[in-house]
């Protein structure tokens, strides 16, 4: 059998209960001795009142505070240091508020480093595309808040033979830039288009002396004050539609002239690289020569102007790298983006393009060896520009000076100086194809020709010339005088310039 459990007594229990109350509050009071020496225990302390004494042999010792020199009351004190979950608090608000600063500290840092890696960026990028060697801010003229600002654009297409390589830009555009409105348009100017180039008489345009003459004369010529400028050379150009990716063109002719490149390319729609780009802006031989040239040049700096502000593939802010060294111009890095967020938003399609009217001659008189040159009609340049000023078509300008002579109102014979064969009949049908009454097209007597010469008689048959050098887009004006003679009213003899169409 198991042996029986010894039982607790009550009193035992009792026994038990006041020996630990009374060790645990001996320790926590003052350990001073007895007169025989042992600690002091609950039951020999002496309390003020009969409650406190109850409550220590209970063993309740929560009546016992430490010293303390602050000002709260004991309650106060009592009840703050028993929330302990304050204390928790506060220390996960500290760790918090270090936690904050730091990361605080740490977005300055690379807010700052950001920035300044920006501004070295865009200060690179900047110098990149700065003017060379050139004294065009001399003639430059800020615009004013709010209107229209006027860039000119010159560049250098160069040529596949040295000999043709012609002197000073090539194209020469100026542009008109309207943000109030919206609007933009080109203006093509001749580089034969004569001009008084300061003191030393009539020139060329492209025989500028400088970027600076260059400008005064085209201000000039306009009757407004330009304010950028932007200068291409062969090479730049090139590179500059490489770094676009291309630029889309659409042709209604063939090109082909081995006197432009040696690109050939159909009609239809095309995505140009630089070297194809520069074959295409150098073809003369079109239909209307150099007339269609100058078209194609005006159709195709929209286009890259529309490519180069595009908003497409992260707009022009993602092509600034790539485009910096390729332009030359005053332009700030600043300048620019503000006026690619709303250049972005006009295609080229919607670009006013417009050449300059005129035509190409020289003085009248026999042959001669000195190139033609091009004259104005229609206030020329300044004509141009008051009709986009007023928001007037300036090409229907144009047309209106064009026609009025009736190209059907007199007579022509053609006549081939060249040894190519064919030439005088391919020149007629496009007379015909303009409107113009051909009657007899054959051989000149001999084929030494140097220019084509458009031969009139009569005071107005100088105006009859002229509509018919704008029809064939080159060729220059001579009195018949005693040295031609012709029974039509108008004799076409082709030259050497002469351009054959494909």
């Amino acid at each position: 059998m198991c042996p029986q459990k010894r039982t607790y007594t009550t009193r035992q229990a009792k026994r038990t209960s006041r020996q630990m109350r009374e060790g645990a509050v001996g320790t926590h009071v003052n350990q001073g001795a007895h007169a025989q020496g042992a600690p002091k225990n609950a039951s020999s302390i002496a309390f003020s009142n009969k409650r406190g004494r109850d409550r220590a042999r209970k063993g309740e010792v929560s009546n016992l505070m430490p010293r303390t020199t602050s000002s709260e009351s004991d309650r106060v004190y009592q009840r703050r240091t028993r929330q302990r979950h304050r204390a928790v608090k506060r220390q996960r608000r500290i760790s918090f508020r270090r936690i904050l600063i730091g990361v605080v500290i740490a977005a300055v840092l690379v807010a700052i480093a950001l920035f300044a890696g920006t501004l070295a960026f865009r200060g690179t990028v900047g110098s990149s595309f700065a003017l060379r060697d050139s004294d065009a801010s001399q003639a430059l003229v800020a615009a004013k808040d709010g209107q229209p600002s006027y860039t000119l654009i010159a560049t250098d297409l160069g040529s596949v033979a040295a000999s043709l390589d012609e002197v000073g830009p090539d194209v020469i555009l100026l542009v008109r830039a309207d943000e109030a409105s919206g609007k933009v348009a080109l203006v093509e100017i001749p580089q034969t288009l004569q001009v008084s180039l300061g003191d030393t008489g009539t020139h060329n345009l492209s025989e500028a002396a400088s970027d600076a003459v260059l400008i005064d004369a085209v201000s000039k010529l306009a009757n407004v004050s330009i304010s950028h400028y932007v200068k291409l050379g062969e090479q730049d150009l090139v590179n500059l539609v490489d770094a676009l990716g291309g630029v889309e063109v659409e042709l209604s002719q063939v090109v082909d002239d081995p006197r432009a490149g040696d690109v050939y390319l159909p009609i239809g729609t095309h995505t140009l690289n630089g070297h194809s780009a520069l074959t295409y802006l150098r073809t003369q031989n079109l239909k209307q020569g150099s007339q269609d040239q100058r078209d194609n040049q005006l159709d195709f700096a929209a286009r890259l102007i529309a490519a180069l502000f595009s908003a497409e593939n992260g707009g022009f802010d993602s092509r600034i790298e790539a485009v910096g060294p390729c332009l030359q111009t005053d332009y700030s890095l600043a300048d620019l983006t503000a006026l690619s967020k709303w250049v972005s938003a006009v295609p080229a399609s919607s670009m006013t393009k417009a050449r300059t009217p005129g035509y190409t001659t020289a003085t009248s008189g026999v042959v001669e060896t000195e190139k033609p040159y091009f004259v104005a009609t229609a206030d020329g340049v300044k004509g141009v520009v008051e009709a986009l000023e007023e928001g007037r078509d300036p090409s229907a300008d144009a047309t209106a000076d064009a026609g009025a002579v009736s190209p059907s109102s007199f007579t022509i014979e053609v006549q081939n100086g060249t040894e190519i064969a064919g030439a005088a009949q391919v020149t007629g049908d496009l007379l015909t194809s303009k409107g113009f009454t051909v009657k007899n097209v054959g051989n000149a007597e001999q084929q030494i020709y140097d220019e084509t010469l458009v031969v009139y008689k009569g005071d107005e048959g100088e105006a009859r010339a002229k509509a018919v050098i704008e029809a064939l887009g080159n060729g220059r004006a001579v009195s018949a005088g005693y040295y031609y003679d012709f029974k039509t009213d108008i004799l076409v003899i082709l030259g050497a310039d002469f351009k054959p169409t494909t």
